[in-house]
């Protein structure tokens, strides 16, 4: 590929010829009268100064991309980092704005339920039981949510029933139901047969004549919930997770820090994979960005969660990361191409450099023959000059 700055040679030519006439007239100028000349080269860094401030305009893409998931094609284990905002028993702490499954939004029903019979009996008037009236409800969830109101209410007795009756005087009636159920195709499914579902878990929480409905909302995420469970239900598939690091104060800095640790991970594979490549090829090709992320297809699903703590709302995202061989070849090759771009655009640029140079010779050495040498060594100074201020904008 013939460089584009040797496209328009005859013109390039006669520029060079201006070019270096401008110089060597300056030179002359600033010799026979210096204060002229330093009115000028000022000018001319003023107009270079506003030329290289002047903002540019910034094409950006407002394509929004879906996130469809991270991928670990050797291990099968969580080798995502394990801060103290993914330690356990941190949902049990803390009110969530959505859990992970109908039986995590259960456990975060136990803080609830206490609030919600405290509000109605009062503090000092203590129930001596909590009847849990099964009805309908999953047998599980009951027995979870017995579970998630004696840890925060270990005084009082929990009971449960299969029927709704009248309640006595020291006694606590709860129920429990779903509401705003929905479903879809599980992200990371290889058919429509594997569905999750969303919704809100609901605890009536009464006794006679008050009532108090206490809500927990949920998304089935399995793979946040159990993941080695999630995976031993896939032994063909290869999945990481990747984490945000920190409590963060926005979504944002989450979803940022759980990018930046898919992006370290994915680098690990892939340096795993490049041992035939140099050095520099290697380095370059383990070089992974959000971008490679998402616009390779990495992301299968991620979960976003908020918990309110003492100083306001805290933050933390998980992302389920597709590390099958076919996903990290492909993005490979993705990398491998960018490798070689830039490759061949150095090597255009120290073509290019090096062509300006020859012509800049030819070109001094025709001026100085013309001049008989009178002029050689202005015109050797603009020579150099002109070839710095081209070497310059080309790298540049």
């Amino acid at each position: 590929m013939i460089p584009r700055i040797f496209i328009g040679f005859p013109i390039l030519i006669l520029f060079l010829f201006a070019a270096i006439a401008v110089i060597v007239l300056f030179f002359k100028l600033f010799i026979k009268k210096p204060w002229i000349a330093a009115i000028v080269a000022l000018v001319l860094l003023l107009v270079g100064a506003f030329f290289i401030a002047m903002p540019q305009r910034r094409f950006v893409s407002h394509r929004v991309i879906q996130p469809m998931g991270l991928v670990l094609p050797e291990s099968r284990e969580d080798i995502s980092n394990t801060s103290a905002i993914w330690s356990p028993g941190i949902e049990d702490e803390f009110e969530a704005d959505v859990y992970p499954s109908k039986v995590s939004a259960v456990r975060g029903l136990g803080p609830l339920v206490d609030k919600s019979v405290r509000d109605l009996v009062g503090d000092v008037n203590k129930p001596s039981k909590i009847i849990l009236f099964q009805e309908a409800s999953d047998r599980t969830l009951i027995l979870e949510l017995r579970n998630a109101i004696q840890r925060v209410m270990p005084e009082a007795a929990c009971t449960i029933e299969a029927e709704l009756r009248d309640l006595q005087p020291d006694e606590v009636g709860v129920t429990m139901w779903t509401v705003g159920t929905g479903s879809q195709v599980a992200p990371w499914a290889r058919s429509d047969d594997t569905r999750v579902t969303t919704g809100i878990i609901e605890a009536n929480v009464f006794i006679k004549g008050r009532d108090i409905i206490a809500k927990r909302r949920f998304v089935e995420k399995p793979w946040v919930e159990d993941f080695s469970g999630f995976l031993n239900n896939k032994p063909n598939d290869r999945f990481i997770i990747a984490r945000s690091s920190e409590s963060c104060l926005a979504e944002s800095e989450a979803n940022h820090q759980a990018m930046e640790n898919a992006c370290a991970q994915v680098a690990q594979m892939l340096e795993r994979t490049s041992g035939r490549l140099s050095a520099v090829q290697a380095n370059l090709l383990s070089q992974v960005n959000p971008n490679d992320i998402i616009e390779g297809g990495l992301v299968l699903d991620r979960f976003v969660q908020s918990f309110e703590g003492t100083a306001g709302k805290i933050w933390r995202q998980a992302l389920l990361i597709d590390a099958s061989a076919g996903k990290l070849t492909q993005l490979a090759r993705r990398k491998a191409d960018v490798v070689r771009a830039k490759k061949m655009t150095w090597a255009r640029t120290f073509s290019s450099i090096a062509g300006l140079l020859v012509l800049i010779t030819v070109v001094y050495v025709f001026l100085n023959a013309a001049t008989k040498g009178y002029y050689a060594w202005s015109l050797r100074i603009a020579g150099v000059v002109l070839a710095l201020i081209l070497i310059f904008l080309l790298l540049v």
